[in-house]
């Protein structure tokens, strides 16, 4: 089988962006400012994703979602609906400013999606965010985890609805239970593994 993987990193803090092509079509993880225009650079004339996955609302994963789904039609994966106070719109003002979108599917806690002819297990993981996912694709054997994780951190739990102790958790129970040689994808910076963090994360 085989699959592809791109990044694409833009918006006002550098947010990591991930298309992933499988045999039924193209998967794409976030959406930070720019992602669309970066899409069409990419892709085939007429190729686009048919699924977005966000991890969670916060601006900088969002700010491009809406451009998005009106180019390329495609359907918005998330654990709520579009919430201008998930966004944290509310919070930061105007540069956190997200136009609106359309989530065409709200995620259960816990399951498994066929998304690109891909087996996809979705891990519920707040403490960031309240509607913090993880989405780990098996054929890869990658786990794409936004602020959740990072190389050598944790996501920051200063927002509201943040806890340390409920995202420290959630990582150790649904994400370094699965082993080495799973590719960590974080929403900002380098790509990191399952066994490096689990070694050397002073939060783990």
């Amino acid at each position: 089988m085989s699959i592809t993987l791109r990044k694409y990193t833009g918006g006002p803090v550098a947010c990591n962006s991930y298309l992933v092509g499988g045999p039924e079509g193209y998967v794409m993880i976030d959406a930070p400012l720019g992602a669309a225009d970066w899409l069409e650079r990419v892709l085939p004339h007429g190729e686009a994703p048919a699924h977005l996955l966000i991890t969670h609302q916060h601006f900088d994963h969002v700010q491009g979602a809406a451009e998005v789904q009106r180019r390329t039609g495609c359907s918005i994966h998330a654990f709520s609906p579009y919430s201008r106070e998930l966004t944290l719109e509310l919070l930061f003002g105007r540069e956190a400013a997200v136009d609106p979108f359309t989530v065409n599917d709200t995620i259960d806690c816990c399951a498994r999606a066929n998304w690109g002819g891909l087996t996809w297990e979705l891990c519920h993981i707040p403490g960031h965010a309240t509607d913090g996912m993880a989405y780990l694709l098996h054929e890869l054997k990658s786990m794409f985890v936004g602020d959740i994780l990072f190389a050598g951190g944790i996501g920051r739990t200063d927002f509201p609805g943040g806890s340390t102790a409920t995202l420290v958790q959630g990582i150790r129970q649904q994400l370094m239970t699965k082993g080495d040689g799973w590719a960590i994808y974080p929403g900002h910076g380098p790509q990191t593994f399952t066994e490096e963090e689990r070694d050397t994360n002073p939060y783990l």
